[in-house]
């Protein structure tokens, strides 16, 4: 089963990790927040341009990214500004991050993250992040700049937008069956 079918037809074991990780500082968010979480989720799991990404261990869900294309003019409702100009077309709109306790430090959340975003068509992804969660400055040396602010409840959360680069085969690079380019016949390595 794959993860967009794992959201469909096991929702709890992402609402379960989502609750384990947001009851945190700096979140604290209780059951019923976990709860609102789900639904969300569900939601958006039938949206067109919904994906999902996810880390397993010992074959038991340890985190999780997510996410949705949204059309020219979304922007997110809470923003305390308009978007600037770069992200006025479609965009990829990152909704959760999560990834538990016990397999943080390895690696796992940019991997999650990279892999959500790997094959996305939009020029650009867009994130909420707490000023006062950890994962904020991870965003930033991974590349994502501040594009704008959340008003509150809760205060303190930043828009976050990494450029996205389309795939070299998209990009009119020439690919070989395997995916690779070819070798540059006058220089061979």
């Amino acid at each position: 089963m794959d993860e967009r079918e794992a959201v469909l037809h096991r929702p709890q074991e992402f609402r379960d990790v989502y609750h384990r990780v947001y009851r945190e500082a700096p979140y604290h968010e209780d059951a019923s927040a976990a709860d609102a979480f789900a639904a969300q989720l569900a939601a958006h799991a039938a949206l067109p341009g919904f994906a999902v990404a996810a880390v397993r261990d010992g074959g038991a869900l340890g985190g999780f990214a997510y996410g949705v294309r949204r059309e020219e003019g979304w922007w997110h409702p809470r923003a305390a500004a308009p978007a600037p100009h770069r992200l006025r077309g479609p965009l990829f709109y990152v909704y959760e991050l999560a990834v538990l306790p016990r397999l943080r430090g390895r690696g796992y959340g940019r991997a999650l993250l990279e892999e959500l975003v790997a094959a996305r068509t939009e020029p650009h992804a867009v994130l909420a992040a707490s000023t006062r969660a950890p994962a904020r400055e991870l965003y930033r040396r991974w590349g994502w700049e501040k594009a704008g602010e959340l008003t509150g409840p809760p205060d303190g959360v930043d828009l976050l937008a990494l450029p996205l680069r389309p795939a070299p085969a998209a990009a009119g690079v020439p690919r070989d069956r395997a995916g690779a380019p070819p070798a540059d016949r006058d220089h061979p390595s």
